[in-house]
């Protein structure tokens, strides 16, 4: 590089920027020579892209990275990707990365203004509970309902383990808030192999995320559509009941042409990224008929007199659990508290 060459006339504060040039300049040149791919996995500092449909290679993020996303997750799986691969070498650079059309995110913990993106350019997102061992959570997915559609991303519900209750049509009366919403809902048993099939053609040509708290059984159906024990599968801790990961990182598998699930680690905590307290109701579907006609506009539903979403909770017409998980995100939201 010809800046190189009379750097002792520069100061160090100067050479250093003199370097930073030299790289931009290095990596613009490589973004001419780059090859296409997609992210499958991120383990520590390796990327494992695909680059073809029967090549996979191992990569690192450049130093340098072409990105549009400053502030969040540099490289996630799905995403699609520029490499730079030197011939002599069975390894990659990733230099830049492409738009996320959609995404699943979530607020990084620990991080104040910054977005944590689980998966990218998916289609959908399959939302994991189970019946018992451990209880299904409505507050949870209601937030995860959020977080799906902040990202452009179609949701739907697996109830699993529905072989541990006798009462399975209480259990289906208890989700028909969200079949109302028009969201598809699964209800499993991957012992006795029930409902397996609709699910399987709800997967069929889609790119579809599993999300959800340890110990629901995601591992296990993961094993059980791809006919392998690809995944270790843990008992729930019997001490603490919240499970144990069996998942330490997410990856894409593919399943047939066209049809991939990305696998993720049981959740604990979920914070909500790029949504505030006066939008979150727009969230809430079931509110669509009411919120026009509250008084005051804006409105948070909360304490605000003459609220027609209020007096919907108070005469049955809205779910008071869905109202009660309204509460929860938006006293949340501000204050950044887990669930």
């Amino acid at each position: 590089m010809r800046y190189l060459k009379d750097l002792d006339k520069y100061s160090k504060r100067e050479k250093l920027k003199i370097k930073n040039q030299s790289k931009l300049i290095k990596t613009s040149n490589e973004n001419n020579n780059l090859i296409n791919g997609k992210v499958l996995s991120v383990i520590g500092k390796t990327v494992v892209v695909a680059i073809s449909e029967d090549e996979i290679i191992e990569c690192v993020v450049s130093g340098i990275i072409d990105t549009p996303y400053k502030n969040s997750t540099v490289v996630a799986v799905g995403d699609n990707v520029g490499i730079f691969k030197d011939n002599a070498s069975t390894t990659g650079r990733i230099v830049k990365i492409y738009d996320r059309i959609r995404k699943f995110s979530r607020k990084a913990a620990g991080k104040k203004y910054s977005e944590h993106v689980i998966a990218a350019n998916l289609d959908q997102i399959l939302i994991f509970q189970s019946a018992l061992e451990p209880q299904y959570n409505k507050k949870i997915i209601d937030r995860l309902l959020v977080a799906s559609e902040i990202g452009l991303v179609k949701p739907a519900i697996c109830i699993n383990k529905i072989d541990l209750i006798r009462k399975k049509q209480q259990l289906k009366n208890d989700f028909k808030i969200y079949q109302n919403l028009d969201i598809p809902i699964f209800f499993t048993s991957i012992v006795k192999d029930n409902g397996l099939n609709e699910l399987k053609l709800f997967l069929t040509d889609k790119t579809t995320l599993f999300f959800g708290p340890s110990g629901v059984g995601k591992s296990s159906l993961v094993n059980k559509l791809n006919g392998k024990e690809i995944q270790k599968v843990q008992e729930i801790s019997e001490r603490t009941q919240k499970g144990q990961h069996t998942t330490s990182f997410v990856r894409m598998i593919k399943l047939g042409i066209n049809t991939f699930l990305i696998d993720s680690p049981g959740i604990r905590e979920f914070a909500l990224w790029d949504i505030d307290r006066l939008n979150l109701s727009f969230h809430f579907h079931d509110f669509d008929p009411y919120y026009p006609n509250c008084k005051y506009k804006p409105c948070t539903h909360i304490h605000e007199p003459d609220c027609a979403v209020i007096e919907a909770v108070e005469s049955g017409k809205i779910d008071i659990e869905r109202y009660e998980s309204y509460l929860n995100i938006y006293e949340t939201i501000e204050e950044d508290i887990y669930i």
